[in-house]
């Protein structure tokens, strides 16, 4: 048991160091400029187009997440998610360092999307699954084995001891392994 927690903190931590690696990209990393996150508590429950840096990141192309019933895309939309499921359980916003604006977090039950800012836009960056109550439309969830993804998804682009990667257009689909099981998935847009 202690070892599954410790498992799972240390794919946490590895998907939390990607994400701050985006930070040192930023064309304005120097600015010393820094704001706090906020975390609010909710009570309530187009057209494909090629992604370059200047236009508007495409909706519907790479791997897609189904999140009770929405197809959920990497670099789509956050607004038009957020108008089919509803509000989150719960919501965190904090200044971005990759981009220019917040990275707003939002979280319905064990699925945790973020988004990055674009043109006054918010758009999907990571999709990340939490736990085995959640799976991957080709049935891969934390817990399957490594036999079990390469059998769903095939030959990984990347694979290390520890991961296989899968890139599909604008999006990766990540498995982190310890030893044979997966232990975390996430979805992440390519923005660049």
């Amino acid at each position: 048991m202690k070892l599954r927690k410790l498992t799972v903190m240390m794919a946490c931590v590895a998907v939390s160091g990607l994400l701050m690696c985006a930070c040192g990209s930023s064309n304005d990393a120097g600015n010393g400029s820094s704001t706090a996150g906020t975390n609010t508590e909710v009570s309530e429950t187009d057209t494909a187009a090629e992604s370059q840096a200047a236009e508007t990141p495409s909706a519907a192309t790479g791997y897609v997440y189904t999140l009770n019933g929405v197809e959920v895309y990497a670099n789509e939309k956050m607004s038009a998610i957020v108008d089919q499921l509803g509000e989150p359980t719960s919501y965190f916003e904090s200044e971005s360092c990759a981009f220019q604006g917040l990275d707003k977090v939002y979280t319905y039950g064990s699925v945790v999307i973020s988004t990055y800012p674009q043109d006054g836009e918010d758009f999907v960056y990571t999709i990340e699954l939490k736990d085995d109550t959640v799976e991957t439309a080709e049935g891969i969830c934390i817990g399957s084995s490594k036999d079990d993804v390469v059998a769903a998804y095939g030959t990984a682009t990347s694979e290390t001891d520890t991961a296989l990667t899968y890139q599909k257009d604008d999006c990766t689909l990540a498995f982190i392994l310890d030893g044979d099981s997966v232990t975390n998935i996430t979805y992440t847009a390519i923005t660049e």
